[in-house]
C-alpha cells in the first residue's frame, strides 16, 4: 500500500513508461470511483470523444477523439507507477478544459493523499495555463461549468 510520505514523493510528468500501460488503463478506464463522476465522464465523452492510450517515442500518452493538442499529466510515485492522471486541452482561445481526471482508488482510502494528488495535478495545469498566452481560465468538464480563473 502507500506510505504516509507519498505526497512528498509524487512527481508530475507528461510521459509515462510504456510498461505502465496496465496501471494507466486501470486508472483511466477501470477506476472503481468512476461512479462518483459518471455524468461528467459521459458529458466529456459526448462533447470531446473517447480517451485512448497510445505509445509515442517509447512512452504512453492519451488522446481524446480527433482533438488536436490534447495534453496529459501523470502523477507518479517514486516507483514510476501512475497514481493520478489529468487530460486537458485548450478548448477556446482563453480556456483550458480538463477532460478527464483520475486518482488511484487506493488513495481514496487516505483522502488527504487523494486530495494532494489532485491538487498537484491541478497546480501543474494552472502553471501551464499561466505560461500559455491568452489562457485565463480552466474549466473542469466533470463539474457544472464554473471555470476557475488562472490569474488572481
Amino acid at each position: 500500500m502507500f506510505g504516509g510520505s507519498l505526497g512528498a514523493s509524487i512527481g508530475i510528468t507528461s510521459k509515462l513508461a510504456a510498461e505502465q500501460r496496465p496501471a494507466l488503463e486501470q486508472l483511466l478506464f477501470f477506476n472503481v470511483n468512476q461512479h462518483r463522476v459518471r455524468v461528467g465522464i459521459q458529458q466529456s465523452i459526448d462533447t470531446y470523444g473517447v480517451p485512448e492510450i497510445y505509445e509515442q517515442d517509447g512512452g504512453l500518452r492519451v488522446r481524446v477523439g480527433d482533438i488536436e493538442g490534447v495534453q496529459t499529466l501523470f502523477a507518479i510515485s517514486d516507483e514510476g507507477r501512475p497514481v493520478g492522471v489529468a487530460v486537458f486541452v485548450r478548448s477556446a482561445q482563453e480556456r483550458f478544459a480538463v477532460l478527464h481526471l483520475g486518482v488511484d482508488p487506493r488513495l481514496s482510502l487516505m483522502s488527504d493523499q487523494s486530495t494532494r494528488v489532485l491538487l498537484k495535478l491541478m497546480h501543474e495545469i494552472r502553471s501551464t495555463a499561466r505560461r500559455t498566452r491568452g489562457v485565463d481560465c480552466i474549466e473542469l468538464v466533470y463539474k457544472v461549468r464554473h471555470p476557475v480563473r488562472v490569474h488572481g
